[in-house]
């Protein structure tokens, strides 16, 4: 965030038009600069003693003026003066999805799955037994009986949230982490404290601080391709928070999203302390986005509260989709298309490393790099001139609890093609050059 302190004029306008135009004034003078992230309403109405209504307005008229944009959640931006790239025309790295083509069902795959939409009935939760056995067969070592199919991991993760928290209840997470557990969180009126991370993950210290004196009861954490930092935890790390979590009484939510990219992943945290995990996952990573099917693996403890949880928010998956799932997971596609998924990713983590010189903590088989910036870059800026080019990444602030670190995040499967990818990263590359050459 910019730290701007607006010197207002004096004039007869309303405070609020006298605002937006010492943003104006600020912007055509250089001192705020394209991809800025301007104060809260909050932050700039105790600078100026003003409502956070007065800041509102101010911020809107400073929109129609064309000179910021505000994102949901990340907050107000200065504009770009030149929008020189066309939506059409970006490459999204940004999105994190791996471009490998989608197999299209079979004749007989799509009669039963018309079969299973036509046969449903109204029910509760935890999805058909055959749809649970596929679920079963994807995670590995676990009974069919203790999978509940979710539409979707992100729903997947909702529903394991709403049973094992009640409102005004912490959550532990990493310090950057998936964006979803954020909104999923807000939406269930649920307190989300980071926790300081290394190159291993999180910190057994900082669990072990978080649990002193906080009714604490959940830890979410992602130990396999870390989204955003692309870090795989050892297996010494998951031992020493399973046995912190067991001692804290903390209940975890593992989340495999991209486990299927690890040929000999390190123990879950499902085996590791198997009464006290709820194991996410879901199909959008390993097929498709469009393919909004998820499981939990709940400890039978709570198996009936994830039940309960995907009866009120969803009833459940959709039959046509859960069967597709089933019938490529029974027939070998599923696990094809992960090991197709997981060559690509390694030919273009190759691509990345020789092109930026550098891939941050991701590890090579990871889908996204996290690039930390040096101290004397604006990490807002650096994201808005990529986006001035034609390329999208993420910045930080979407996945920070707190303060965001100075990073992005880059991700190399989003492109449909190896030759797109680079392309891409070639400008973030020019982009990296031009800021040091202007570093003093």
């Amino acid at each position: 965030m910019t730290i701007w302190s607006p010197k207002l004029n004096a004039s007869a306008d309303p405070l609020y038009l006298r605002i937006a135009s010492a943003i104006e004034r600020d912007v055509d003078a250089g001192l705020l600069v394209a991809g800025s992230r301007l104060p809260t309403h909050r932050e700039l109405a105790r600078m100026l003693d003003v409502t956070p209504v007065t800041i509102t307005r101010a911020y809107a008229e400073a929109a129609r003026r064309g000179l910021v944009e505000s994102a949901t959640g990340r907050g107000t931006f200065v504009r770009s003066a030149r929008r020189e790239s066309a939506i059409a025309n970006e490459i999204d790295l940004a999105t994190n999805t791996i471009a490998v083509p989608f197999p299209a069902p079979s004749h007989a795959i799509v009669q039963r799955a018309i079969a299973a939409l036509t046969n449903a009935q109204y029910g509760v939760g935890s999805g058909s037994e055959r749809h649970r056995a596929a679920g079963a067969a994807w995670i590995g070592d676990v009974d069919a009986d203790d999978v509940v199919v979710t539409a979707g991991t992100q729903h997947a993760l909702f529903c394991a949230l709403a049973a094992t928290t009640r409102p005004g209840d912490t959550v532990l997470a990493e310090h950057v982490t998936y964006h979803g557990v954020k909104a999923a969180a807000g939406l269930l009126d649920l307190r989300v404290v980071p926790l300081a991370q290394d190159r291993y993950g999180i910190t057994p210290d900082a669990l072990e601080r978080a649990c002193r004196g906080r009714a604490t009861k959940v830890l979410y954490t992602i130990p396999s391709l870390q989204n955003p930092t692309g870090i795989v935890m050892p297996a010494k790390r998951r031992r020493d928070l399973a046995q912190i979590a067991e001692k804290c009484g903390v209940t975890i939510i593992e989340d495999d999203i991209f486990g299927f990219l690890l040929d000999d992943p390190p123990p879950a945290f499902r085996t590791l302390a198997p009464d006290r995990t709820l194991f996410v996952t879901g199909l959008g990573k390993s097929m498709s986005p469009g393919m909004r099917i998820g499981y939990v693996a709940p400890p039978q403890s709570l198996a009936g509260k994830v039940q309960n949880a995907v009866a009120a928010s969803a009833l459940f998956a959709t039959p046509m989709l859960a069967e597709i799932a089933a019938s490529w997971i029974e027939d070998g596609t599923a696990l094809r298309l992960a090991r197709r998924k997981r060559e690509e990713i390694a030919v273009r983590f190759n691509l990345a490393r020789r092109i930026l010189d550098r891939t941050g903590t991701a590890d090579p088989r990871s889908p996204h790099l996290w690039i930390e910036l040096p101290r004397k870059w604006n990490v807002d800026a650096f994201v808005e001139e990529a986006r001035r080019r034609g390329v999208r990444i993420a910045p930080a602030s979407a996945f920070a609890i707190g303060e965001a670190p100075r990073a992005i995040r880059i991700c190399i499967g989003t492109p449909s093609t190896a030759a797109e990818l680079e392309r891409a990263l070639r400008v973030i590359a020019s982009i990296d050059e031009e800021a040091q050459e202007t570093i003093v």
